[in-house]
């Protein structure tokens, strides 16, 4: 509870910390663009930069609609071209200007994108599998991949794991840091002291302005990156969720490149195969893939996955794969 506090008493001091510095536009600048905005029928009152102690900018207009609703994406695309740069409106911005003035958030563009896809397979007594899988997007330029592995199978494994995700979403998007959060939610299963809601966890953050990962993994087994015919392996020793007070919060950092792989195994897909030898031969596959398609990928991993079982599946499986490329 101690750490908690001290966690909360952080958040608090960052938030309190964050500044920002509003220059105003200019008015040759303001007349150009409120005559722009003009022509769609968009009324303009204030144009400033926003810009942080990073000195990222952003623009944030305050304006109005004279016809109706109208995307806020049509701003973005006159804006873009006015300065010469690809802006997309924020994801805290409205997504539709209206007949009252609201504030808009223009920010560049990333210069990567993600898509991802996954395949499951349910252990062979059970309905619903024990493993849940979360992407959230559109987090300030970064894609956060989400995998939880519920200990055992069925219902109460499914349960756990989706609670464990729906924590993480909250928090995240509340403003605490990925270590912040793992770290409360393993405490908070620790003093549960029940083994039903331990769980595995890997949280992959991708930066996609500067195409830059980081890879927690807390009891999960390795996952992949794959560049071509090229993999490489992604292991952190780790227990699961609320088996042990102290975690290893350390990090895999992953320099991703246009048209890599990010590639996500469950432990009923990367563990307890029938010989030591088969692990190799799952990662000697992944390398000799030759599919674009994540969703094709992943259906391929796990179909792999199952012949090294024998065809049997004796536990919960699921394969997640993000392709990243180039906007």
């Amino acid at each position: 509870m101690a750490r908690q506090f001290m966690t909360l008493a952080d958040q608090i001091s960052r938030l309190a910390e964050e500044s920002y510095s509003y220059i105003y536009s200019g008015d040759a600048k303001y007349k150009e663009i409120a005559r722009l905005l003009k022509v769609e029928d968009i009324l303009v009152r204030h144009i400033y930069f926003m810009e942080d102690e990073n000195k990222d900018g952003v623009l944030e207009i305050t304006m109005c609609s004279r016809q109706g609703r109208i995307p806020a994406k049509e701003v973005a695309d006159v804006l873009g071209t006015f300065y010469d740069m690809r802006l997309i409106p924020s994801t805290r911005s409205p997504y539709f200007i209206e007949e009252e003035y609201h504030s808009f958030t223009f920010v560049q563009e990333p210069a990567y994108n993600i898509i991802v896809g996954q395949a499951s397979a349910v252990q062979g007594k059970e309905s619903v599998s024990g493993d849940s899988v979360l992407v959230m997007e559109g987090m300030d330029g970064h894609g956060i991949l989400l995998l939880a592995d519920g200990v055992g199978s069925g219902e109460e494994a499914f349960c756990c794991s989706e609670k464990i995700l729906d924590f993480v979403e909250k928090f995240l998007l509340a403003g605490y840091s990925k270590e912040e959060v793992i770290q409360i939610l393993n405490d908070l299963l620790v003093q549960d002291g029940q083994e039903k809601w331990m769980s595995t966890l890997d949280l992959c953050d991708i930066n996609l302005y500067r195409g830059v990962c980081e890879c927690y993994k807390i009891g999960a087994p390795a996952g992949y990156h794959k560049r071509q015919d090229m993999v490489e392996k992604i292991q952190i020793s780790n227990l699961p969720l609320g088996a042990f007070e102290t975690l290893n919060l350390d990090t895999a950092r992953i320099r991703l490149e246009d048209g890599d792989y990010l590639i996500l195994l469950s432990d009923g897909v990367a563990e307890n195969l029938p010989q030591e030898d088969l692990t190799g031969r799952l990662e000697e596959y992944i390398g000799r893939l030759d599919l674009q398609n994540p969703r094709e990928m992943s259906k391929a991993i796990l179909e792999y996955s199952i012949q090294l079982h024998r065809g049997k599946i004796i536990d919960d499986m699921t394969v997640v794969v993000a392709g990243v490329w180039k906007n």
